[in-house]
């Protein structure tokens, strides 16, 4: 009877210990993007390194349904700040042209935000990481790639709990 009983309480510890569910799911979306005015922030001594940005992105379908909305309509915004660490020509070999971004992307059922330092800017595009979010979207991880070229795409990769 003894046995039984350490049995049953083993079996209980481990069940209590071990989680439940590990699963998450990953969604991509890819958006075309249109950007608003930029604000410009400068920041002496002189040229853009300091300096910061401040702008919007309308967000739209690009040609898929995504979001519970159409083919081309608009699904979200992001706000979007920078400041240049780094800077050289853009697209040279060996340019390691770097700022600061902290991104919000406001999307039905929650915001995504992304952000981190001395992230690359220097290729066509942009890859920022994701920090978490809100909503639908809470404790997202995964990445957001903006373009600055004129493709004006946006991916968005998230790994949802």
């Amino acid at each position: 009877m003894g046995a039984v009983r350490a049995l049953a309480v083993a079996a209980l510890a481990a069940f209590v210990l071990i989680p439940s569910s590990t699963a998450s799911t990953t969604v991509s979306y890819t958006f075309k993007t249109r950007q608003g005015p930029t604000v410009h922030h400068a920041h002496p001594p002189g040229g853009a390194l300091g300096d910061t940005y401040e702008s919007t992105l309308a967000l739209r379908n690009a040609g898929i349904p995504q979001l519970g909305a159409g083919r081309h309509e608009k699904v979200g915004s992001m706000e979007l700040g920078y400041t240049i660490r780094k800077q050289c020509t853009a697209f040279a070999k060996r340019c390691v042209a770097t700022a600061d971004f902290d991104t919000t992307t406001t999307l039905p059922g929650g915001k995504v935000l992304a952000g981190g330092r001395a992230i690359s800017i220097a290729t066509p595009n942009i890859r920022i990481p994701v920090t978490g979010g809100t909503g639908r979207f809470e404790h997202a991880r995964g990445w957001v790639t903006i373009s600055p070229s004129s493709t004006r795409i946006s991916t968005y990769v998230l790994k949802l709990p």
